[in-house]
């Protein structure tokens, strides 16, 4: 019985130690900020935003049928560019965070699930969609322009 107690009183003290944590919620959101930032400076250093990549994404847009598929890879591109450095400052994040959604919903579901990709293929896709749709419901947390730094 003596060891019940003990287990019981180790496990108020996990979960009353991990309360003490609560207090650091507002800065949630800059963890996955830098992710989004890191993803900037990863496709700018790709050169993913040049006119040739964005015609080779117009091409896997018409394969897969997309209607004006040069008009809307720019589009893509350049929302998704633009949102990648509102996220990264903190600015106007929750607007930001709308292409991104609707950027991820379509390349998990219009790309990736049709085309039979498995999860591992799948997966950034959706771990970046689930980042947008968190920064989308919480905004920018603090350290960000949004909340005043």
């Amino acid at each position: 019985m003596g060891g019940n107690t003990k287990k019981n009183n180790d496990y108020h003290m996990i979960f009353k130690t991990l309360d003490k944590l609560n207090r650091f919620k507002p800065y949630a959101p800059v963890f996955i900020r830098i992710i989004f930032a890191l993803y900037l400076i990863l496709a700018v250093k790709a050169q993913v935003y040049l006119p040739g990549n964005i015609e080779k994404f117009s091409e896997n847009l018409a394969g897969m049928h997309f209607p004006a598929p040069l008009f809307f890879a720019y589009v893509a591109s350049w929302s998704v560019f633009v949102a990648y450095i509102l996220v990264a400052l903190g600015w106007k994040v929750r607007l930001a965070a709308v292409p991104l959604v609707i950027y991820f919903l379509v390349a998990a579901f219009v790309y990736h699930v049709p085309a039979g990709h498995g999860i591992g293929k799948t997966m950034p896709a959706s771990v970046m969609l689930a980042m947008s749709l968190f920064l989308l419901f919480n905004g920018a947390g603090k350290l960000s322009i949004d909340e005043g730094v």
